[in-house]
């Protein structure tokens, strides 16, 4: 049966993934969880994953825990939800001096996969954390991590850019970047060719359609260069007035590349009272921007963002079914079992260390609701260890 969400909106009933959900807000864990859990029934979402961020832009949200918390969620809702999957991404955690090494990434990566994590999320492609890393992103000090992923075919979704405008000096941009400390666009997007140079076999998936919405021609150009690379299509809304100023072009061109775009909404853990009218309020603006760029039968507005009348792409069921599931489902198979007990040793190891008020940051709040998940987790897993023994 169709999904409330579905039905409301008049949307094609399709099978839906979605490739791009977070969960960076301190919330206690079981709220987290009947929230996922409402969001996948209202939105009819078969599958989603969770991309672990155990760094934001703000230093503040620093969660050295938020892997442990994808990977629980996992296990714990993958118990309950029938047909339905969870997925989970672990963030690679930094230092952001001369701790990080190479042996240090490539440690990081084995264990995730050890784990039962289905994939790595990379957000050094924010240029706030590109800068203050110091290195390009395909310095030699990742090598040994992507060289990893690519034998091992192991996932990974990256961060790499910034709408431009945010470049752009004065009224008609939003200037956060115009120091010229930052990286600029174009030399992210450098690194990332350099990556995929090395890395030719690399999975990856580049959020936000690599902030290409404005150039048909160079995203048609990077796609056939790069047969292994995928975007999704998390808003920015910036990026749907991109497609409307040349509907036709960016039809056929996601016709063609189908198969290399997936559905995604950069969904958090946003709190929402447990009913149909919560879930609408707190969760509409990116799912449904996303749904009507690609099928509303009329040009439409957004109340959330000033983009003006939209032109959508009027996709056909084909198109859609590919970016909606199919790609979601050929690249990611069935979740991968979790290794309880190395989550177990993991989950013990990093409370101790919360306990005693290493690595953590935030207030003081926020500090006290991460040490309560961290027991959360650690006390399930070790009671799913005790359980196979």
């Amino acid at each position: 049966m169709p999904s409330v969400n579905t039905l409301e909106k008049g949307y094609r009933d399709l099978p839906i993934c979605d490739s791009h959900v977070h969960i960076t807000y301190p919330m206690p864990l079981d709220r987290t969880a009947a929230m996922l859990r409402g969001y996948m029934d209202y939105f009819g979402l078969t599958r989603i994953a969770l991309l672990g961020l155990p760094h934001s832009v703000r230093a503040s949200m620093t969660d050295p825990s938020n892997n442990l918390k994808c990977l629980y969620l996992k296990s714990l809702l993958n118990t309950d939800r029938g047909e339905r999957r969870v997925h989970a991404f672990g963030g690679l955690y930094h230092f952001f001096d001369g701790r990080d090494t190479a042996q240090g990434f490539l440690r990081q990566a084995k264990d995730l996969h050890a784990m039962g994590f289905d994939g790595v999320k990379i957000l050094l492609g924010k240029p706030e954390l590109r800068r203050r890393l110091g290195v390009p992103l395909d310095d030699a000090l990742f090598d040994p991590f992507y060289s990893f992923c690519e034998a091992a075919r192991f996932p990974v979704t990256m961060h790499l850019g910034d709408p431009e405008a945010f470049w752009l000096p004065g009224d008609d941009g939003h200037e956060p970047y115009y120091d010229r400390s930052f990286p600029t666009l174009s030399a992210l997007r450098r690194e990332t060719e350099g990556i995929l140079e090395k890395h030719p076999a690399l999975d990856l998936v580049l959020c936000h359609f690599y902030f290409i919405a404005d150039d048909c021609e160079a995203a048609e150009r990077f796609l056939t260069a790069h047969p292994t690379v995928s975007f999704d299509l998390t808003p920015g809304s910036e990026m749907y007035a991109g497609f409307t100023k040349h509907p036709d072009e960016w039809r056929d061109f996601f016709r063609r590349h189908r198969r290399r775009i997936l559905f995604g909404t950069d969904t958090d853990n946003w709190a929402a009272p447990d009913t149909d009218e919560g879930y609408a309020h707190n969760f509409s603006y990116p799912f449904n921007l996303v749904r009507n760029a690609l099928e509303s039968p009329v040009p439409f507005r957004f109340e959330d963002a000033d983009c003006g009348l939209l032109a959508p792409l009027h996709a056909d069921d084909e198109t859609l079914s590919s970016i909606y599931s199919e790609n979601f489902i050929r690249r990611m198979g069935e979740p991968r079992p979790i290794d309880d007990s190395l989550a177990s040793l993991a989950a013990s190891a990093l409370l101790t260390l919360r306990e005693h008020d290493v690595l953590f940051t935030g207030d003081r709040e926020r500090r006290e609701t991460d040490l309560e998940n961290l027991r959360v987790i650690a006390e399930h897993f070790r009671v799913r260890t005790n359980r196979t023994i």
